[in-house]
């Protein structure tokens, strides 16, 4: 009893912070889109396709950071904590020069980027406005991933739930000022909302940094301590992290090529899916907590050599992450009308918006599992080569053939293309659970990297 006793005690102390930053998360971008949303189809599917530029480089990040977590979460379960200065370092370097890179290609190239999503004219020109503002938003989103993928890996999992509480806060405000010119805020529209995103990053950026040097947490080193990295940790690094960025720009690769599926079948289709994506965002943060959790519990076990319990609690988590994900596939369900109603859309993208929240419903607890599945167990034992694999061969084997075949060959509706690629998912979870039940991920990555 005692054993099961910590193994949920442990859980919630990651998890319960973890998913409420990313509920706050996804909230806001359901407050932008609905605060957006009031402006037309245009402007939402403006936001939209530049959510998705966007996309390209956080996912890049996110594998970055997933990396950092992973030798963090191992070498903190074995004691070891002048590496994860060094960690720091790495993912503070390499997310720099990615993120400040793609800043200038998309403030320069706005409409470049958005006709890689669609054709249609209006959607560049209001888009090209919005893109350009948000882009100054991708340095300070970095700065924010790197150190909370630290503070969480560490046990400090409430700082960037706190932190990201009152961006949050600050963003709706300066929404609703900049969108609509209220508080005494200039009427900005569009631009108005990537204005307010901008500066609700660069503040949670600025106070997570300066929260972590003031109390001396985690990562609060000097530059020679941060950027004295050791050879061999570099190497080991980034051999298990390049699977994972790859992984990341396969998975967005596909997402662009569905993206671009969607928007090639006509503005209602397109901004039917696009009102989708807050809602699917809400309900995968409510689970992200799950998938956090896998990685740091079991990397730490893995990290203090503890095999059994590591598999023990990955098999724990996953069917814990699907039997409440059922639990919201059905809550999902009955709200999607009440969903779909709280935007101004045309009849057309009311209908065609419900069934896709239905079809999504549908599909949620194996995303879940997924999610837990591969970016959490399977990673957390530097699987990372083989996560590129599974991911890599279901998106563009089964999922994009598909999108492809199903709407411009069969012409099919928008809700039928969605049902039939998202079987790749199913493909993908009977892939990971046999590969989890193998044992061959279960590695020890740090034992020969302690300081």
């Amino acid at each position: 009893m005692k054993k099961s006793d910590d193994f949920y005690k442990q859980m919630l102390k990651i998890a319960v912070p973890v998913t409420l930053q990313s509920l706050i998360m996804s909230l806001l971008n359901l407050t932008d889109q609905l605060m957006v949303g009031q402006l037309g189809d245009v402007a939402i599917a403006s936001v939209g396709m530049s959510v998705k530029i966007y996309g390209i480089l956080s996912v890049v990040l996110a594998g970055l950071a997933t990396g950092v977590s992973i030798y963090a979460s191992q070498f903190w379960g074995s004691g070891d904590r002048k590496s994860i200065s060094q960690l720091l370092g790495l993912g503070l370097g390499a997310g720099l020069v990615l993120s400040g890179l793609f800043t200038i290609f998309v403030f320069f190239m706005p409409e470049m980027f958005l006709g890689i999503f669609t054709s249609d004219t209006a959607v560049k020109t209001e888009g090209s406005v919005f893109v350009q503002v948000f882009a100054l938003s991708f340095i300070p989103a970095m700065l924010t991933m790197m150190y909370s993928a630290i503070l969480r890996s560490t046990g400090h999992t409430k700082l960037p739930m706190y932190i990201s509480l009152i961006a949050v806060g600050l963003n709706i405000v300066l929404n609703y000022g900049l969108i609509f010119g209220q508080l005494g805020m200039p009427e900005w529209g569009l631009m108005g909302a990537a204005a307010a995103t901008a500066m609700a990053r660069t503040v949670e950026c600025l106070l997570i940094i300066g929260t972590v040097y003031k109390f001396r947490l985690p990562g609060a080193d000097g530059f020679k301590q941060l950027f004295s990295v050791s050879k061999p940790l570099l190497r080991k690094f980034f051999a298990t992290c390049y699977p994972i960025i790859l992984t990341e720009l396969i998975w967005v690769l596909g997402e662009t090529a569905y993206a671009v599926v969607y928007s090639r079948m006509g503005t209602a289709e397109m901004t039917a899916m696009t009102i989708t994506f807050p809602l699917q965002g809400l309900s995968i943060a409510l689970l992200a907590g799950l998938a956090s959790a896998a990685g740091i519990m079991v990397g730490q076990k893995l990290g203090a050599g503890d095999n059994d319990a590591a598999y023990d609690f990955a098999r724990r988590l996953i069917r814990l992450g699907v039997m409440v994900s059922l639990v919201i596939s059905v809550i999902l369900a009955v709200i999607s009308p009440l969903y779909v109603s709280a935007f101004n859309i045309s009849d057309e993208s009311h209908r065609l918006g419900m069934y896709l929240v239905w079809v999504f419903a549908g599909f949620l607890w194996v995303k879940v599992a997924n999610m837990i599945q591969a970016g959490g167990v399977l990673n957390s034992g530097g699987d990372s080569k083989f996560v590129f694999v599974m991911e890599s061969a279901t998106t563009w084997i089964v999922g994009v053939p598909s999108a492809l075949l199903l709407s411009f060959v069969f012409n099919q509706p928008i809700y039928w293309v969605y049902l039939i690629l998202s079987l790749e998912e199913v493909v993908r979870f009977f892939v990971g659970a046999a590969r989890i039940r193998s044992k061959k991920w279960m590695k020890n990555l740090v034992s020969d990297l302690s300081a």
